[in-house]
């Protein structure tokens, strides 16, 4: 295992994570004052809530993320192992396990669909690729591609993987900690039809990023994962 000890525990993710739901808050309070007030129409409110999750959630976490670390005196690289070894070999890396990654989510959605349907549960399209697919402005396709396939991906794999798995690896050691925070990770998507799935997937980027030691090989694998996944919904016929 190449992943160093981080000099932060729960404390500090308790704050970090209390200040992101904080934000995250607020600008649905305001998206849902907006609706009452008649400035966004019923239909676009699905589309208000994507931009409050990337603006107050996704990329105020980084900024939450960063403050932190600055106080602490911990730079990036040193926080999330920006320096281990030259670029290419770490990307080169995360394709390989990438192709490695994709076959068993796959299998896990197989498996969770054939669940879900036999206790009479019908899995249904998530919110995101619905509003892609009705997105009729290029402006707002493209956000929501980039929110997809982009944003998500690196404040996800940042937060969760770079920073609370290094704080719950001090308490409960590499499995614990590679089981609850991939158990966060999928409840927090609030998606039943995609639980056990984004589990997996949780777990084999903890597991990458606890081998490798660097947070890009993670972002990189969840990036092309949710770019394969986003073009093999959106534009491959369903049989």
């Amino acid at each position: 295992m190449a992943l160093e000890p981080k000099p932060w525990g729960l404390r500090a993710l308790a704050w970090v994570s209390g200040t992101i739901l904080l934000s995250w808050s607020l600008g649905n309070l305001v998206a849902l004052a907006a609706y009452q007030m008649h400035w966004i129409a019923k239909s676009d409110l699905l589309l208000a809530e994507a931009v409050v999750m990337g603006f107050t959630f996704d990329v105020a976490g980084l900024i939450f993320i960063g403050v932190y670390l600055r106080k602490q005196g911990v730079t990036l690289a040193d926080a999330f192992g920006l320096k281990r070894g030259p670029l290419g070999p770490a990307m080169g890396r995360a394709v390989l396990l990438c192709l490695l990654v994709v076959p068993v989510v796959y299998g896990s959605m197989f498996i969770w669909r054939e669940v879900l349907l036999a206790f009479g549960i019908v899995p249904k399209e998530q919110d995101i690729l619905k509003m892609i697919r009705g997105a009729k402005n290029p402006l707002v396709r493209g956000y929501l591609m980039t929110l997809a396939i982009a944003v998500a991906p690196i404040f996800e794999e940042t937060f969760f993987r770079g920073f609370m798995y290094p704080a719950f690896k001090h308490r409960l050691g590499t499995v614990g900690a590679l089981a609850v925070v991939s158990l966060l990770f999928a409840l927090v998507h609030l998606n039943l039809n995609a639980f056990l799935p984004v589990f997996v997937l949780g777990a084999m980027l903890g597991l990458a990023y606890e081998i490798t030691g660097t947070i890009l090989v993670p972002i990189t694998i969840h990036v092309l994962f949710n770019t394969a996944n986003l073009i093999l919904l959106l534009f491959v016929p369903k049989p």
